[in-house]
């Protein structure tokens, strides 16, 4: 078990309390405001308002409570993934999302480069969202997903999500509020939390406590769970102390003697660089190594991000701040009783690859109609075990890979002549150049996009079936139970996915199929919304491979037959935890 490297490179937060865990109850002291909410919330960035966005879209009364007054103002990730876009098309948002982050004509190229004032290295040609979304139901970029990645820091999505959150009529946004401690009892959990501003201290009384709190999770410490993975070795770029540079250089596109791209690699021997552009008007977040034996607090900024430029022009910084590369932790537990933890408190990556936050969006579109259907009482808390036992195989996969895509970046070789100007310099260039254009996988890897699979789930009926053989790279459409529902165009320019419930829906996909009246009655007994939708366009039929198909609400199949199920009220119980 991977210990003392966490303990060094994931540390408490300066100025956070620790979480005591006490019993009687607490009691709180001065001017106090008492609550009462479903669900508490605890971490207001990408995840912890994506759960309030789907918990308020489904009805759900819940309390989004977080630390600082504002959302992120620091760059952080730059890619949302198909899955994640998906969800965010889900929960109506997509458009909103892409109209944020890159203009839709601006080139995504991944570049490689010696320095930005240097020579291209290699490039990898992306399409741009214009380009991707242009006549969606016949572009190549639109056969395997309806929403094709986004190019945008996540900085820029927080503000979307924030708002959309405040809109809904059962989310209560707290911004400027942090957590001091939390109780658990029998069937419910009392929280403490204090207005950063003023003082002022509020018990808060929940049916269950979502830990979305980052890296540092108060939440997963004061519940004593520990990391297990990979990382903390302070060895080279992208594997140990690491610096992140918000800056603005408005003249670096007109020194850069290239076509301009998206993401930027420099390769040298003294200040290799990761570095995103945020927009069209010369605003970049750069990762940079900090030196051995120096403090982050003695890096200047404006000079790493100089360095990597090989020229010296006008840099404005706009913030900076550490982390650790390398990374690739998963919590041994996802879930205490009535606490439960998604995103960062649950897993970290190392940024290669872009799965941190997308995962753990993917994680909250699974727990979030679990959440809902045990508080509106259609599901019994038995559903929720089933969170852990689905996400955490895949929090293990998806940190692997991005360690991996680490550990390529890492061990890259530099030659002592890469910045010669002469025939030495053009072959060693060359060299490094072939070996670089072979990193495409790091920026397509749809198999990690879309090939989650939830096969050993006690909420899949599997039906003995082999599911496509897992490949971070290569995505295999299946509608063998577990995995996610296909995308289909339909012939009236719709979404197939567009077509489903927000809960459960059953997918009618001939003429002759069995009505679905045994499912349908099965599931209106016991309260659980499950809509039945004849769809018999072109090849569906062909593309599902079955008459019946049952989708969750978070787009997973949960099962699939020619023929209703010989009990069907048995099948009902299985896929809610029953």
């Amino acid at each position: 078990m991977w210990r003392e490297a966490a303990a060094a490179s994931i540390q408490t937060a300066p100025g956070l309390r620790p979480i005591i865990r006490v019993d009687p109850p607490m009691t709180d002291t001065g001017k106090s405001e008492k609550l009462r909410t479903s669900v508490l919330i605890v971490g207001g960035g990408m995840v912890g308002l994506t759960l309030a966005v789907e918990l308020g879209t489904r009805g759900v009364d819940c309390i989004i409570i977080n630390e600082g007054a504002t959302e992120a103002a620091h760059p952080q990730g730059n890619s949302l993934n198909s899955r994640t876009m998906e969800h965010y098309r889900r929960l109506g948002l997509a458009d909103q999302v892409r109209a944020a982050g890159l203009p839709p004509d601006h080139p995504t190229d991944v570049v490689y480069i010696t320095r930005f004032a240097g020579w291209e290295l290699a490039r990898l040609p992306m399409p741009s969202s214009a380009e991707k979304l242009r006549d969606r139901t016949h572009s190549e970029h639109t056969k395997l997903t309806p929403e094709p990645l986004h190019r945008a820091n996540f900085f820029y999505i927080e503000t979307i999500l924030k708002q959309r959150a405040e809109a809904l009529a059962s989310v209560d946004v707290r911004f400027g509020w942090r957590l001091l401690e939390f109780d658990q009892h029998e069937g419910s959990v009392t929280a403490l939390v204090e207005h950063v501003i003023d003082g002022s201290r509020h018990p808060i009384a929940c049916d269950w406590l979502v830990g979305c709190d980052g890296a540092h999770s108060t939440v997963r410490q004061a519940l004593g769970i520990d990391y297990g993975g990979k990382g903390g070795e302070d060895e080279t770029f992208m594997r140990g102390r690491m610096l992140s540079c918000y800056v603005e250089a408005p003249g670096l596109l007109d020194l850069m003697p290239l076509t301009p791209g998206w993401h930027y690699w420099t390769v040298n021997a003294d200040a290799r660089a990761s570095v995103a552009t945020l927009d069209a008007n010369g605003k970049y977040v750069a990762l940079t190594r900090i030196p051995p034996g120096v403090e982050f607090a003695d890096v200047d900024p404006a000079a790493s991000f100089r360095a990597t430029v090989g020229a010296d022009i006008p840099i404005k910084v706009h913030s900076a701040k550490p982390w650790t590369a390398g990374l690739a932790l998963v919590a041994e537990r996802y879930q205490d009783r009535r606490v439960l933890m998604a995103g960062d408190a649950i897993h970290l990556f190392t940024p290669t690859g872009g799965f941190g936050m997308n995962t753990g969006v993917d994680d909250i579109a699974n727990l979030a109609w679990k959440l809902a259907a045990v508080v509106q009482g259609w599901a019994p808390p038995a559903l929720l075990d089933s969170y852990e036992i689905e996400r955490h195989p895949i929090g293990v996969r998806n940190t692997a890979m991005s360690h991996q895509f680490a550990s390529a970046v890492a061990n890259l070789e530099i030659p002592p002549e890469l910045e010669r100007n002469n025939s030495a310099g053009e072959a060693a260039r060359r060299q490094i150049g072939a070996h670089l254009a072979t990193f495409t996988e790091e920026f397509r890897s749809l198999g990690i996009q879309l090939g989650a699979r939830y096969q050993n789930s006690p909420l899949i009926a599997d039906g003995d079936e082999s599911p496509p053989e897992d490949s971070p790279f290569e995505y295999q459409p299946s509608t063998v139970p577990g995995g996610r529902a296909p995308h289909y165009w339909l012939s009236d320019g719709r979404a197939l996915f567009d077509v489903f419930a927000s809960g459960f829906t059953l997918l009618r996909l001939a003429e002759a199929a069995p009505d679905g009246a045994d499912l349908a009655s099965a599931a209106a007994a016991r309260g659980v919304p499950l809509r039945v939708v004849t769809v018999t366009d072109g090849g569906l039929r062909d593309v599902y491979q079955r008459d019946l198909v049952l989708i969750r609400p978070d787009q997973h199949v949960a099962w699939r037959a020619n023929r209703e199920p010989d009990d069907a009220a048995g099948l009902i119980a299985r896929i809610i935890g029953g």
